[in-house]
């Protein structure tokens, strides 16, 4: 039965689940509070590219626009760590190159997005802030425009006025984590000729300590760069007030990034700073009427490179319930149940791999730990998957990814204790425990 659908948020994850509801044979509206991006430009002060995994693979593969947007993208299939001298390791995700992530604009996968969406039937309302919600009625305002719907989605991201309503009204709770860092965002052009500066394929990263600079690759031949500072820092953005004071920072940590872009000290002091959070709550619906997905349920940090990707899940996991479930009230309390320990756990997983980024990639034991882990993968591949793996190349659910990993960590913590090269690891301690 064809039934009546307003998604607020025309994001990322409210384009697609529109292209969901129109597969299923409702009719949709989608209400964003920003103009058409099509008609402004890329999305301004977000422009953090993202990367598509197997998730997000997954949900484009369902509605098989795959092809069309990752034609938009570069593959990336490691880490590229650069020191502080300027010389550079290589740190592959996968075991092949078989295991790769696509980097993608994030402005330009929500135009492609809104584009098939629109063309498949959606109704898009633009420059539309909502202004209440009124569940016992079905209704959503936005100023003086009163819109009624069978199913209500919350896709508004982390600052969701959806889910704030439900919070006023005692029916979600939430709460929101601040990281320890906040950011910055620069651009890497190509070459004069159109190519890229550094090596294409890769997750650029600059590790400090408690700050580091990271880049991934853009069509063309440029890269979106991000520098990360904690508040807590000497070296924050508020004490870097003058290109002067910028001058000597990057001269001091980012001496090889300089070159490649002439021009970071005019972006640094006139870009703007921003901040990343985690939120939580619960539940994330409202019995058959409301539901929340994508960041408005459970934004993460983007270090785990899942953000998109766990929202486009949310999609995938809301069709499949849908499928085999009797009425909407069944088939929304099922999707908080299974989806919300998963929410949860991918965001702890991306805090973690911040931490790992920042201050571990280039350190010798960790390395030396990594080794060991890609050992075990090649050596007991039916026995020992990464959590990495799991989460990236896999569609295992986060959560137990998640707890897989900790038992991983505990195997090769056992075998990298008063050892330092892979020769010396009793391999046959590794296959008992195993």
């Amino acid at each position: 039965m064809s039934k009546n659908v307003s998604i607020v948020g025309g994001g990322l994850v409210g384009s697609l689940e529109a292209l969901y509801m129109l597969k299923r044979g409702h009719s949709v509206n989608v209400f964003e509070k920003r103009v058409d991006p099509r008609t402004a430009g890329a999305d301004s002060g977000r422009s953090i590219n993202l990367i598509i995994t197997s998730r997000g693979i997954k949900a484009l593969e369902l509605l098989d626009i795959k092809d069309q947007v990752l034609s938009e993208s570069v593959p990336v299939f490691g880490r590229m760590i650069h020191d502080i001298e300027g010389k550079t390791t290589y740190q592959p995700y996968g075991k092949d190159n078989s295991e790769c992530n696509y980097s993608i604009s994030r402005g330009q996968l929500n135009i492609i997005l809104i584009d098939l969406a629109e063309k498949a039937g959606a109704k898009f309302f633009f420059d539309h802030d909502l202004t209440n919600l009124d569940v016992d009625k079905n209704e959503i305002q936005f100023g003086d425009r009163k819109f009624t719907s069978d199913i209500i989605f919350g896709a508004d991201g982390s600052g969701s006025v959806v889910r704030k309503e439900l919070e006023r009204q005692n029916l979600v709770e939430s709460t929101i984590e601040w990281l320890d860092a906040d950011y910055k965002e620069l651009y890497m052009p190509a070459t004069n000729d159109g190519n890229y500066q550094i090596e294409k394929n890769a997750l650029h990263i600059w590790p400090r300590g408690d700050h580091f600079l990271m880049a991934l690759p853009n069509l063309k031949g440029s890269f979106t760069v991000t520098l990360y500072i904690p508040p807590s820092s000497e070296h924050h953005f508020d004490h870097l007030r003058t290109k002067e004071l910028a001058k000597s920072y990057f001269e001091k940590f980012y001496p090889s990034a300089i070159p490649l872009m002439k021009d970071y000290l005019e972006q640094f002091t006139e870009n703007p700073v921003g901040k990343l959070g985690t939120v939580r709550s619960f539940p994330w619906n409202y019995k058959g009427q409301v539901a929340l997905i994508g960041d408005a349920a459970h934004a993460i940090v983007p270090f785990f490179g899942q953000g998109m990707n766990a929202g486009f899940e949310d999609c995938t996991v809301l069709e499949e319930i849908l499928d085999d479930s009797e009425t909407l009230e069944q088939a929304f309390s099922k999707y908080t149940e299974f989806q919300k320990p998963n929410g949860d756990a991918i965001a702890t997983m991306a805090i973690e791999n911040y931490r790992e980024m920042s201050e571990h990639v280039g350190d010798e034991k960790f390395l030396f730990k990594k080794k060991i882990e890609k050992e075990l993968v090649n050596r007991f591949p039916d026995r020992f998957n990464s959590r990495y793996r799991m989460v990236v190349y896999g569609l295992r659910p986060y959560k137990e990814a998640y707890d897989q990993g900790i038992k991983n960590k505990e195997t090769i913590e056992k075998l990298a204790a008063g050892v330092n090269n892979l020769e010396d690891v009793d391999w046959g301690l590794a296959e008992k425990m195993l």
